[in-house]
């Protein structure tokens, strides 16, 4: 539901500062410009430029525009002081960045718009499609996209030819239209209920008959001119053994409690539906047949349908009243008739029917299968049982060592950057997917498994037999890359103003302990003025860990709150005890991939005004998912409660959860700074490879010449979000400094 926006809301800085033409960098230029250099360098000079500071600070958080841009029509002159001249040329530096984005950006939509002209005119549909994504990415009115004729035309195009695609098989055409339709009307999610649909299919055929989609895949590869895939690999794919321990008891628990316990309390006969049409779409997803071959029987198939469309018709016509007993009546049904003509195993009927009926409750609700346990356990926990490499499929789809982990038996083996991983345990890797891969090299402490390796170089394969070990997952990262070990970093983007790092790439069992050693590190080194906590494309993890993060800036009071649907406080999570960052300019980086527990963070140390938040708005999952243990080798998870921020001024918490009916949700930033497609992939891949290091088998770090330096994400003007939060603590550390060396000048002065 809409929220109540605050008068002082800092989205009301950002929508009149948007309004002003190039938007949040003009201001910030004008703002950070005006931290140039000083003409006299008196201490009543410094003094000055230490209250601008502080007021640019000040109206950054409140939100409030006016007096933002009065500061620069009141900015105090100054002189030549040292530290002055440096932050006068980062400004510098920076308007030149942004003036080449704008000028990028203008370029880019003329060429968009032409590519979209010339794709529609020769019927390239998904190619025009992505040429309408990119400009309506680009521009600054998505409603003049939106509403364009062309891209009316090329919508309604698309609508039919998704619906033609899915009523003749053609899966993956029919998805990719969709996918893309979806993507374009995102906000107003005209397209979520058909590429759930869509996607259904392709996970069923992906489960069931792999080696049908594979098939697909490779055909639409070729038919667009590209390289066909490699040969299909059957390891690890057989479907009876991913299904195998399901018991229906899991249905009738999971989808029971599923009716009660939801936070939003979904109706049974809603959850009924969901689980019908899913078993609908399945038995009409053609291919499924090699599977369970009684599908192919076009009668059996048919009357399966008609009873199906008949259930979903009864239960709409009177949805109200419908319960547990309904549950097991229906499925009982369902599974009586499907014995009687299509003949689908049980163990995947109460797959598909269980997936159905989830799908209606909300995004983060799921059975967590057998097959599927063990990757669920590692997005939490602070560890995973493995060898210790990074993979990859390099460009010819060839499983590649991305790095070894220091310290880990691959590392200690000898397993080298670059290396191909050809077989484990004797199978061949060609046409392996990479959750192929890595289901068949991890697995329990103290195991074994074989990698056959071939390195650039060496004739022969190389034979390695690893012992698994607990690898420890570090989620708290630096700067720059300084050592072999993954907690050697440079902690500081701007060494000589003391300005810190961190990134929290996800929020696991060890988050705190590390970001607190970070925060150490950096203090120990000289200490730290201010900091930048980047937690872009973070998309959460442990909500102690989140409490506990925040709990480093805030000394106490109410971190989050958790209620139900009618706003009944269930839960609060408070600021813990410990020792605290100090009283520092922070900035916090966030943008779409911030979710979650990251989302918690961002927006508690918004609410308590400890830092000013810089990007995009956050993703918008604010809800809480409990677990329930379905036997030894299952769990679901559901959505109970959501989760409302502390408040501000006296003014109620966000609820920043993504609903069905919300208008509004996320974290919106103080300060918005837009990064352009082609900048985000740059800065992404430049980022990625900057933290790539090799070592030699004792350990030490092999200087790599290649390996990209990460200050070019701000010389470059590749990360203006990052660029933007580190000008604005530097305008407030430069004239702390300035004013401090007056001070200190003053009285030694006789």
């Amino acid at each position: 539901m809409p929220m109540e926006q605050p008068l002082n809301d800092p989205r009301n800085l950002i929508r009149s500062i948007r309004s002003l033409a190039p938007a949040t960098s003009a201001l910030l230029i004008s703002l950070l410009a005006a931290a140039a250099p000083a003409q006299t360098g008196t201490g009543a000079e410094a003094a000055a430029l230490r209250d601008w500071s502080r007021e640019v600070w000040t109206a950054a958080q409140s939100g409030k525009s006016a007096p933002a841009i009065d500061l620069l029509e009141r900015f105090p002159a100054t002189s030549d002081a040292a530290g002055a001249a440096d932050l006068a040329m980062a400004v510098e530096r920076y308007k030149g960045n942004i003036a080449k984005r704008e000028s990028d950006r203008v370029q880019r939509i003329e060429e968009v718009k032409a590519d979209l002209e010339k794709h529609s005119e020769d019927n390239e549909l998904l190619r025009a499609l992505k040429s309408a994504i990119e400009w309506h990415t680009l521009a600054t009115d998505k409603n003049e996209v939106i509403h364009s004729a062309k891209v009316g035309l090329l919508v309604d195009q698309a609508v039919r030819d998704a619906a033609k695609a899915e009523s003749e098989g053609r899966w993956l055409d029919a998805h990719a239209l969709y996918n893309h339709l979806n993507v374009l009307f995102e906000e107003q999610r005209t397209y979520e209920a058909d590429l759930r649909r869509l996607s259904q299919r392709l996970l069923m055929l992906r489960l069931y008959t792999p080696e049908s989609l594979y098939q697909m895949r490779n055909a639409q590869r070729v038919a667009e001119g590209e390289e066909p895939l490699p040969p299909y690999n059957k390891v690890g794919e057989d479907w009876h053994e991913k299904l195998a321990g399901i018991e229906e008891p899991m249905l009738f628990r999971s989808l029971g409690s599923a009716s009660v316990q939801h936070v939003d309390r979904v109706p049974m006969s809603k959850i009924l539906v969901g689980a019908y049409q899913a078993v609908r779409t399945m038995v009409t997803t053609d291919h499924l047949s090699e599977a369970f071959p009684a599908m192919a029987d076009p009668k059996a198939r048919e009357t399966f349908v008609r009873f199906l469309d008949e259930r979903i018709a009864a239960v709409q016509e009177k949805p109200e009243g419908l319960d547990y007993q309904n549950l097991r009546e229906g499925y009982a049904a369902v599974r009586n008739m499907n014995a009687s003509t299509v003949k689908i195993a049980p163990e995947a009927l109460i797959h598909e029917f269980t997936n159905g009926g989830f799908s209606q409750l909300d995004d983060f609700s799921a059975v967590i299968w057998p097959d599927e346990m063990e990757q669920f356990s590692r997005t939490t926990e602070g560890t995973f049982k493995g060898v210790g490499v990074q993979i990859t499929l390099n460009d010819a789809l060839e499983l590649k060592v991305v790095t070894p982990l220091e310290g880990t038996p691959a590392a200690r083996a000898g397993i080298r950057s670059g290396d191909l991983i050809r077989k484990v345990n004797g199978d061949s890797t060609l046409g392996m997917s990479l959750n192929q891969a890595v289901e068949r090299i991890t697995g329990p402490a103290g195991t074994t498994v074989n990698l056959t390796i071939e390195r650039m170089g060496v004739d022969e394969p190389i034979e390695y037999t690893l012992t698994r070990a607990e690898i420890p997952i570090y989620s708290v990262k630096g700067w720059r890359r300084v050592g072999a070990k993954e907690t050697d970093w440079d902690w500081f983007v701007d060494r000589p103003n003391q300005i810190g790092y961190t990134r929290i790439t996800q929020f696991n069992t060890n988050t705190t302990q590390e970001m607190r050693a970070a925060l150490a590190a950096m203090m120990n080194a000289g200490g730290l003025k201010g900091l930048i906590l980047d937690l872009r494309g973070n998309p959460g993890g442990l909500l102690s860990e989140a409490v506990g993060v925040s709990s480093l800036f805030i000394s106490s009071g109410t971190i989050v709150t958790q209620e139900d649907n009618k706003g009944t406080v269930r839960e609060k999570q408070e600021a813990t005890k410990g020792p605290r960052i100090p009283e520092i300019p922070v900035v916090v980086l966030i943008n779409g991939g911030s979710a979650s527990a990251s989302e918690i963070v961002a927006g508690a140390l918004q609410d308590y005004q400890k830092a000013i938040l810089v990007g995009d708005r956050s993703f918008g999952k604010g809800s809480v998912q409990n677990v329930f243990v379905l036997g030894p080798k299952a769990a679901f998870k559901l959505t109970t409660q959501y989760y409302r921020l502390p408040g501000r001024d006296g003014n109620p918490g966000r609820l920043i959860h993504k609903r069905p009916e919300s208008t509004h949700w996320g974290i919106d930033p103080d300060v918005e700074v837009e990064v352009l497609p082609k900048q985000f992939g740059e800065s992404f891949q430049l980022r990625q490879d900057a933290d790539i290091v090799s070592f030699d088998d004792q350990g030490n770090l092999i200087e790599d010449p290649k390996r990209p330096d990460p200050s070019r994400l701000i010389t470059d003007g590749l990360d203006p979000q990052l660029e933007t939060g580190l000008l604005l603590i530097q305008s407030q550390v430069v004239p702390a400094i300035i004013g401090a060396r007056a001070e200190a000048e003053r009285r030694t002065t006789p």
